[in-house]
Parts: structure tokens; C-alpha cells; sequence
């Protein structure tokens, strides 16, 4: 009987399966952690220490994707820099469309280029959903929290892809990821209908406090600290500003069971929330991922997340013990 990704990840979770009998369906694969802005709840802007810095190349990817390719339902090409840096990205996103159809590639990007050429290079490497971070409808605005960007560069390079994805024929999804914060919760029917106009859906994302620290420290620490930016509509906030609360309770992680996260030098994580190297799972450099996958801290990371008595010895213990990913 054939089982989905789903069935697959409930049937270990119900039956407490710590060492699995399939690899991984999500691929989070991070092109580079290297980029052009200057966010200031990004450990990436911030340029906080932790992690090496630098871009993979297609020789990596390939050995990555041809281990998991029969596998993979979906990869991800973003995290902790700007993909559009790396100069390998299209030919890593033509590579696994030409070796196995269907798979479903995404991308996030700022689009501070100024390079239509890459841009059309994009729209017509087989991608199948490219989000643009604008968190603003307007310079004033976007400025901001996008430090260093361009707010009309990113409109102009916005209108180039829709009008390209029409006239090429193509159907890529091109997603606005509007992060709504204090100072453009106002601006968020306006983006709606910018949006509209220029031919592209619409994202009202909830911001998340510090990003390298949202799962090692208590939730309540890092909403008291980064309170400034939290939207006062609370239908555009994950949290309580006044428990300095998450508004979700969550009580598990199903990603130990479905996904892997791999680094642009190729070390490996349980996810793509771990900045530091330090909490790394293993190195697809040298180590085959159908070993890293059951190894020990693979292992050690699923027995925390079902049983809350187990000690926190990897960084998913420490993930749960600070109440999990809140989105």
C-alpha cells in the first residue's frame, strides 16, 4: 500500500519509531549564509559569530541530492542569506528539476538585484514558487526593517518577474511576503492592493522575534526584548504583548521525522530555525545521509521530542524545553 509523507511521519510518531525505515522528504538546503542587507532581528544582518560564512557549490548539492532524491517531495533553497548571491542557484535548481519530476522547488529572496538577466535565468529554471520579503508598502517603511534594500528596486524587479512568468508562459508562484510589524501594520491593505495590480499573491506573514534565538531562550525573553516590533492588531501577531505569550501552544515537532536541514558547507541540522554550527547533526561532506539521518543525535532528537523526561542532549531538547517553533 503506498503511504504519503503524512501517513509515513504519523505511523513513526504513533508507533514511537526513533530510528526510520525512509529518508527524508524536505530538503531545507542553504545556498549561503551570506547577505546583501542588514536585518536587525537576523543573526545573519546583525553578524552575529556562530557560523562560517560562504556559498555551496553544485558539487555539494549533487552529492546531497542524488542520496535523497527518490525521497524528496520538496526543497527548499533558503535560510540564513541571500540565495540570489550564489552564483550556482540556477544551475542547483535545474539539476534536480532535470532528475526528478515532479519535485517542488522554493525560494525566498529579498530581490536587491539588479540584474534582469538573472531574474528571467530564474523564471526560467523550473522554479515553482519564489517568495519576495517586502515588509513595507512604501520606502518609508520597508526601510526600516530591510536595511540596506531598495524599496523601488524591489517593486520594479517585482513587476519584471510577473510580467516575464506571463509572456514566458510559465507558472511560477510569485509570492509578496509581507512580515507585518508595529510600523506597517498600517501599510497592509495598501500591499493588498499593490499586489493586485502587479500580479502576485499576497503573503500577510507573522514576524518572529530574535531569529537565532527563538528556540534556545524562553519565549517570553526574546517578546519582552524585541516588543518594538511587535504589531499592536493582533490579527497580525503570533504573541501576547501583554503575558508575553505565544499565542499557539505547541506540543510536538513532526520535523525529526520528515525533514533535514543541510548548511551551505554541508553540515547537517534537524532544521532550518538552528543558526550555530555547534548544534550540527553530522557532515553530508563526508558522512552518507542515510547514516546522519538514524544517527546518534537524529536518534537522541526524536526520543526528546516524544518523551518530555528524556535529557536535552541535542538541540531539539533544548527546542522543546523553550516550548518549540511557535509557527
Amino acid at each position: 500500500m503506498f503511504l504519503t509523507k503524512k501517513r509515513k511521519t504519523k505511523l513513526a510518531k504513533f508507533f514511537r519509531l526513533t530510528r526510520l525505515p525512509y529518508l527524508p522528504f524536505s530538503l531545507e538546503i542553504d545556498p549561503g549564509n551570506v547577505c546583501n542587507l542588514k536585518c536587525p532581528l537576523c543573526p545573519t544582518g546583525n553578524g552575529e559569530p556562530g557560523a562560517q560564512k560562504g556559498f555551496m557549490d553544485l558539487k555539494l548539492f549533487k552529492r546531497i541530492f542524488d542520496q535523497l532524491r527518490d525521497s524528496l517531495q520538496v526543497i527548499n533553497l533558503y535560510s540564513w542569506g541571500e540565495p540570489l548571491l550564489n552564483a550556482e542557484l540556477i544551475n542547483i535548481i535545474k539539476y534536480a528539476k532535470a532528475r526528478k519530476n515532479p519535485i517542488h522547488i522554493v525560494t525566498s529572496t529579498n530581490l536587491n538585484t539588479d540584474n534582469d538577466d538573472l531574474l528571467e535565468e530564474l523564471i526560467g529554471s523550473g522554479i515553482d514558487d519564489i517568495i519576495v520579503s517586502c515588509d513595507g508598502a512604501s520606502a518609508e517603511t520597508y526601510k526600516q526593517y530591510r536595511v540596506g534594500g531598495s524599496f523601488d528596486l524591489v517593486i520594479k524587479n517585482l513587476n519584471f518577474l510577473a510580467q516575464r512568468n506571463k509572456e514566458l508562459n510559465k507558472k511560477v508562484n510569485i509570492i509578496w511576503n509581507f512580515l507585518v510589524f508595529k510600523h506597517n501594520e498600517h501599510e497592509v491593505d495598501t500591499a493588498k492592493n499593490m499586489a493586485k495590480g502587479i500580479g502576485v499573491n499576497l503573503k500577510i506573514g507573522l514576524m518572529r522575534t530574535s531569529l537565532k534565538d527563538e528556540i534556545l531562550k524562553p519565549h517570553q525573553e526574546a517578546i519582552r526584548r524585541d516588543r518594538q516590533w511587535i504589531p499592536d492588531n493582533p490579527e497580525y501577531s503570533a504573541y501576547n504583548k501583554e503575558s508575553c505569550g505565544t499565542k499557539k501552544i505547541i506540543r510536538t515537532c513532526k520535523k525529526p521525522w520528515q525533514s533535514i536541514a543541510i548548511s551551505w558547507n554541508g553540515l547537517v541540522f534537524p532544521c532550518c530555525a538552528v543558526f550555530e554550527e555547534k548544534y550540527n547533526f553530522g557532515d553530508a561532506k563526508t558522512d552518507p545521509l542515510s547514516e546522519i539521518w538514524n544517527n546518534q543525535k537524529f536518534i537522541a532528537a526524536r526520543q526528546v521530542v516524544l518523551n518530555k523526561k528524556n535529557p536535552a542532549s541535542t538541540v531539539c531538547g533544548i527546542c522543546r524545553n523553550n516550548g518549540f517553533m511557535h509557527m
